[in-house]
Parts: structure tokens; sequence; C-alpha cells
């Protein structure tokens, strides 16, 4: 449940602390005093699109921090299933911080979170009901999704949404195919002329590298060969070469191994630096033999490759790596194009098996939407009846339709409003008062599956007064009587009121050249005061305070 809620600067509100108890709560208060901005605080709560434009004038920021507690085991482990777990009292704190400059920042317990993350968890806490829901009961789209919520086919529906994904997926690529077979000689000759140049290309992966390296070193032959010529020379061929004065060298200790115990070891040494000098010389011999002429003409070769290269890399419009890619996808686009019958056979059965078990999951959605329709009509009847609606024949029409993305079921909600009427469609028949009637024991007969403890209503007296109104307080109260649902409502109906277990008035007055909105929890005496004047209005007299007395003393009895 909703145990308080913090508000600072949300339009004329400065600062406000409400606490909540369980059972049924109403808000009133004069029009305009403020109650549509409790409303607004608990929408910034529950993740709604921030707007600078509810800032109050003057400030730099609006917040919100409402604080739940007493979680049942279904929403504790659904909480789990978000990783949001509550703190050592038991109690999960929201909060919502609007900046001037639009920046918002959401807040789980004392951890920044995205909003569609706090939207998450405020979903399975708090319902929130106004009159824009009740004009979409008139919208037949969105019949579909309240059946679904009522028979809980979440992983159902779930499931067949994956398959329907594949089954789509499947469908446009026969479609692709079939499409590409119609024009696959053209295609063919055109796969096979770009293919042609690149098979005779007969490119390996890190050629261009390999050319690019040969290319430098070509261009170069004359210098590598003088320079190798020179080397070679000091090192093995001129008189007095590193090659001479190391042996000369090597003898003389030769002759010292007698005397000397450390001339064999050194002598050895000598004699692999000797080694190394004929392994240099040798492959310096090689490059200052290079022949001009043979280096020239295979520079014109290594050139004129990656000209090749560089042509191939243009026309396709990619690198080296790009042009193997290219080669590869072409290869196989071709033989896709030669085993294209094949392909498509295979794609139509895999099809086939897809659309089967599509064809099961839609009728086990269809199943569990039916058994679930026989409920809900019924439980939606029997609180229209408690509502003033007894002669109400409440209907969920399905009609069969080709697989869908929500499965194979087309919904309508139909009513028929007097005894011995055909049930026709929400949108024609039911008039504001009904819609609200409706939607109220929609929430009341979806309340045992929906999960979330504190459902808040607005504008439920629309067009209703007297006795009807007083039957909808009753409904109000009944829904939160169990004391797993916590119902807030904001009314301007004096029966309504009279009913609550907690009654919270809003106000607005002056203060310091300021407007200000403050909420105030009523004692009985505030109450008959605050039911008075929607009785009666600014000016009330006795008979009116003593009808005020009367219908909470009656509420007290129901």
């Amino acid at each position: 449940m909703l145990s308080s809620l913090h508000i600072e600067n949300v339009a004329l509100i400065k600062e406000n602390s409400l606490l909540f108890g369980d059972g049924f709560t109403v808000l009133t208060g004069e029009t305009g005093a403020g109650k549509s901005i409790i409303l607004d605080a608990l929408s910034l709560l529950c993740g709604a699109r921030s707007d600078r434009e509810i800032i109050r004038s003057g400030e730099s920021y609006a917040f919100v921090e409402g604080c739940f507690d007493c979680f049942d085991k279904v929403t504790e482990e659904k909480l789990k299933e978000l990783e949001v777990y509550p703190d050592e009292d038991g109690a999960l704190f929201l909060s919502r911080r609007i900046s001037a400059d639009g920046r918002s920042v959401a807040r789980i317990g004392d951890r920044q979170v995205p909003s569609s993350r706090l939207r998450a968890v405020a979903e399975l806490l708090i319902n929130i009901h106004g009159q824009q829901d009740t004009l979409l009961l008139a919208d037949k789209t969105k019949h579909l999704p309240l059946i679904d919520s009522f028979a809980r086919n979440d992983r159902l529906l779930f499931t067949y949404r994956e398959q329907y994904r594949r089954y789509t997926h499947l469908v446009a690529a026969i479609k692709e195919e079939k499409d590409k077979a119609s024009d696959a000689a053209f295609r063919k000759e055109m796969l096979e002329f770009k293919l042609k140049s690149l098979k005779k290309a007969k490119l390996r992966s890190g050629e261009e590298e390999e050319l690019e390296a040969a290319r430098k070193r070509l261009r170069y032959a004359e210098k590598i060969a003088s320079g190798a010529s020179a080397a070679y020379g000091k090192l093995y061929k001129e008189d007095g070469s590193a090659a001479e004065k190391v042996y000369d060298a090597m003898s003389a200790l030769s002759a010292l191994r007698d005397a000397l115990p450390e001339a064999t070891e050194l002598y050895d040494r000598l004699d692999s630096v000797k080694c190394e000098i004929d392994d240099i010389a040798d492959t310096l011999k090689d490059f200052a033999t290079a022949d001009a002429d043979s280096a020239a003409m295979e520079l014109d070769e290594v050139e004129k490759r990656l000209e090749l290269i560089s042509e191939l890399k243009r026309r396709f419009g990619t690198d080296y790596d790009g042009l193997l890619t290219a080669r590869d996808e072409l290869l196989a686009e071709l033989e896709k194009i030669e085993n294209g019958d094949d392909y498509i056979k295979d794609l139509e059965k895999e099809r086939v098996d897809c659309l089967d078990t599509l064809t099961e999951l839609a009728s086990a959605l269809g199943e569990s939407r039916r058994s679930a329709a026989d409920i809900l009509e019924k439980r939606v009847e029997d609180c229209l009846g408690e509502l003033d609606m007894p002669s109400v024949r409440f209907t969920v029409d399905f009609k069969d339709i080709p697989p869908q993305g929500d499965g194979c079921d087309e919904v309508e909600i139909l009513i028929s409003p007097n005894a011995g009427e055909v049930p026709k469609p929400l949108s024609k028949i039911a008039s504001g008062g009904e819609l609200a009637r409706i939607m109220l024991a929609f929430k009341t007969a979806l309340s045992e599956t929906a999960g979330v403890s504190v459902m808040v209503f607005d504008e439920i007296d629309t067009g209703i007064s007297g006795k009807t109104a007083q039957k909808t307080g009753l409904a109000l109260k009944r829904l939160s009587a169990g004391g797993d649902t916590q119902v807030l409502c904001v009314t301007h109906s004096a029966q309504i009121a009279a009913l609550a277990d907690t009654h919270l008035l809003v106000s607005k007055h002056e203060e310091a050249g300021r407007t200000k909105s403050l909420v105030t929890a009523l004692d009985t005496e505030g109450r008959v005061q605050e039911i008075a004047r929607i009785i009666g209005g600014i000016s009330f007299g006795d008979a009116t305070l003593d009808a005020a007395k009367e219908l909470l003393t009656e509420a007290a009895k129901l």
C-alpha cells in the first residue's frame, strides 16, 4: 500500500506530506483547489512523461516521493524479477525530481534509475484510473488487452508473439526468395559477371601486404645492391675484412690454449661470431649480385598486380578484405540461386511447421480468453447490479481472424442496457455515467488478478448522483474492504465521500502574495463541514449540516 506521499513545488503545492491509511480514502475540495495536482504527482511517481510546466512558479525543481509497504508475496516475487527489494523495514521508496532545465531524475530507494524502470516498478504497485481511461473503454481495440489481463495470459501471449514473429519472418523470406527466383536468370548472369573479375584475380588473404612490401624492396633494388656489396666487402671479401680479422684472432687464441685456460672458451665464442659473419655475408652476397633488369621486371609485375587490386577495390567500393568477403557472398548467393527451389522448399516446410505451432498457441490463447470472458461477464454484471444497473447484460463477443500479432481473436465488449435489447458496442450505447460505472465494475473484477495494491480513481462519479453515487461509493469501499487493495478516490460526491475510511481535504489560500494548495486529513467535525459544503455550496445552514451528519451516520452502518 501507499503509506505516504511527499510533494514539493508541484503546481500550487509548495510542500505537503500526506499520510494514507489502508482501506478507502477520498480527496475532496473546491474546483481549482488542486485535487488534480495530487494525481499529477502520483503520475510523475509512476514514470509519466515529465513537463517543466508542472514546477511551481519561481522554483527550480519539482519533487515527489512515495513510500510503499505491506507487499503481498506475488508483488514481492515480481519486484525480485526486476531486482528491486524493500529496505530492512519492509518499505520501498520511489521518487522523481524534475528540474527547470528539463532534467528528470528517478530513484528507487537511493539508486538512480531510468524513468522506464521506475514505471515498470510502479505498474506493480499502483493503478491510476482517470476520465481518459473511461473513454478508452469505448475503444474496442483496448478490449482484448483487458481480457488478457483478466485471464493472466502474459506468458502465453509472450510465447505466441515470439512464434508469430518467427512465422512472419519466414513468410517474408519465402516471398523474397520467390521474387528473386522470378528473375533468377538475369540475377545469375549479373552475379556471374561480378564474380568473373574476382575469380580471375585469384585473391588470397594477406596478399596486398606482401605486394606492398615487395614493391618497396624492388624500388630500391639498385641502392640495396650497392649497399649490400659494400657491406659484403667489409665483412668478407676485402683484405683486412671482419672475417679475416676474426680468423687471425682465433689463430692467436689457439696458440694460448695451454697457457691460458680461458682461451678455449674465448676461441669458441669467436668461432660463433665467425659463423654468424659468414651467414650474413652469404645473404649480402645474394642482395649484392641481384640483377637490376630482373628486379625492374619483377617490380613491373608487382605494380600491375597492385593496380589490378586497386581497380577491383574502386569497382566494388571496398578494401581488400571487403573484396574477399564480396567474392564469398556472391558465390554463396549464386549457389542459392542454383539451389533456389530446394531452399524455398525448406523454407516452406519450416513455415508450415511454424504455423502448426502458432495455431496451437492461438487455440490455447483463445480457450483461455473465452474461459476468462465467461467469468468476467458474470462478475461485471453482478457488480453493475450493485451499481444501480441491474438490467445491463454484459457480453464479450469473439470473432475468429487469421493469425495476428495478438492471436486469432477479435474481441469487442457489448452491452444491452435494458432487458430484451440486442447487445451493442459500448461506444454506441453507454453514457458517460454508465461508462464510469462499467469501468469501475471492470476494475473490481480485475482487482483479483491485477495484483496492484493501490487503485486511484478520478471522475468515477461523472454523471451520477443520489442513490447511484452511494452505490458507487459502496463498490469502492468493498473493493478496499479485503485489506489487499487500497483505494484512493478524487470525488465531488457527498455520498461517496461519506463512505471513506480516510477523508483528505484539498484547499488553497494566499500566503505572502502567493497561492498555495494544502492537503489535510479531516476529523469527524471537519468531514461534516466538508460534506455539507459539497451538498450546499459555500453557504449552508443547519439543515445542510444535519444532512451531512446523517450521511456519515448512515455510511457508518453500511
